[in-house]
């Protein structure tokens, strides 16, 4: 792809996907907890069950707030359990497994950061960007970071649960562009997920580059396309869409900016 024809300010980078895997994965770690607690779902079929409960977010953000898009730490909360049950429905003890995977997924030992990283990371920073962390994550993300020696000294972190809004929620990326402390076109979006990290990205004003991993370390599955999103919004207008490339490391990216 061609350079951007822009000097950005800010490159807001998502977490997980993009920055972060877990390890175990998510299917694996449910499956095992879950076994410790009575449940006796394949990898598989927690897959499966796992990508369903996801594609709920918004609905469920519709019943609490009256539209999508919308959250807290309280709603993360509740939010989590319901997956929790959704995608083992056959837990002897369904509270207590879900206490053990939420604190699993808190703990920095539970993810890894992939291999492009830290050299990215560093040669941003020494090329002058100011480097955010943009995610759907809840406040755990602190934990995680805080834990990770990559992303320790990212101390600029956009979190849903904190800011009140999840991607694909404008609110998210007026909120990315507060926190960079600069003009939305300024910034620019990285991240591994068509919907929340591009799409949404360029409707708010922010341009945005897409992040192909093919799906290595995703959390959440893929989206069809914002305007299925949007279904649940009548009436929203597009914005003009930014500047868009695609790479397939964050290596790439190094080699994109100026």
């Amino acid at each position: 792809m061609t350079g951007p024809n822009q000097r950005f300010r800010c490159i807001a980078l998502d977490a997980v996907g993009t920055l972060i895997f877990a390890e175990p994965s998510v299917s694996i770690a449910y499956m095992e907890i879950g076994r410790r607690h009575g449940s006796l779902q394949s990898a598989e079929q927690v897959k499966s069950q796992f990508a369903e409960a996801m594609r709920r977010a918004d609905e469920l953000s519709v019943a609490r707030f009256g539209e999508p898009g919308r959250t807290s730490e309280e709603h993360e909360w509740d939010f989590w359990q319901q997956v929790v049950r959704d995608v083992l429905p056959d837990l002897r003890e369904p509270q207590a497994c879900f206490a053990e995977l939420f604190e699993h997924f808190a703990r920095p030992e539970s993810w890894q950061c992939f291999d492009d990283v830290g050299r990215t990371l560093n040669e941003l920073e020494q090329r002058g960007y100011r480097i955010l962390i943009a995610s759907n994550f809840d406040a755990r993300l602190n934990r995680v970071c805080d834990g990770l020696p990559e992303l320790r000294d990212v101390s600029c972190r956009v979190i849903s649960s904190l800011v009140g809004y999840r991607k694909t929620h404008p609110g998210f990326y007026a909120a990315v562009a507060l926190f960079a402390e600069c003009d939305p076109s300024e910034v620019l979006m990285v991240g591994d997920d068509f919907v929340n990290d591009v799409e949404s990205a360029r409707a708010a004003g922010v341009a945005a580059v897409h992040l192909r991993r093919d799906g290595v370390g995703s959390l959440f599955p893929a989206a069809q396309s914002l305007s299925d999103v949007r279904r649940l919004e009548p009436g929203r207008p597009e914005k003009d869409s930014r500047p868009l490339g695609e790479i397939t490391s964050l290596t790439d990216l190094l080699e994109w900016l100026p």
